[in-house]
C-alpha cells in the first residue's frame, strides 16, 4: 500500500515563516523620499542619498571613477564641485566623503 503523503512541521514552519517575512517587510514604498547625509566640502554643503540602494541606477553603467562620484551626486552639485576646479587631490578628498556620506565606505581606522 502506497505512504500517504504527509504534511510536515518544517513545511508549516516554513509557510508561517515566509508569512510573516512578507508581512514584517520593511521595504520603502515609492512615495517615501530617501534618506539623504550631508557634508562640506570647502564651505559648499552637499547632500546624497545616504542609503547605497537610493543611488541612481545609471551608476551600473559609469566606467570610472570620476562618472561614479558624478552620478551620485547628481549633475548639479558634480557641476558646483567642478567650478572650483579641483586638483587630484582634492578630488580624491571629495570622492572620499561622497562614498562615506552615501553609504560605500566606512572609516579606514575602524577596527585598528
Amino acid at each position: 500500500m502506497p505512504a500517504a503523503a504527509r504534511k510536515t512541521t518544517t513545511s508549516k514552519t516554513s509557510a508561517l515563516a515566509a508569512k510573516q517575512a512578507e508581512a514584517t517587510h520593511d521595504e520603502k514604498t515609492e512615495d517615501e523620499a530617501p534618506k539623504t547625509a550631508s557634508f562640506e566640502y570647502r564651505g559648499v554643503t552637499y547632500t546624497v542619498p545616504a542609503d547605497p540602494l537610493d543611488i541612481p541606477m545609471e551608476i551600473a553603467y559609469a566606467e570610472t571613477e570620476y562618472e561614479i562620484i558624478a552620478e551620485i551626486v547628481g549633475p548639479d552639485q558634480w557641476l558646483e564641485f567642478r567650478k572650483s576646479r579641483p586638483t587630484i587631490r582634492q578630488y580624491n578628498q571629495f570622492a572620499d566623503l561622497v562614498m562615506k556620506a552615501s553609504g560605500q565606505a566606512g572609516d579606514e581606522d575602524e577596527g585598528n
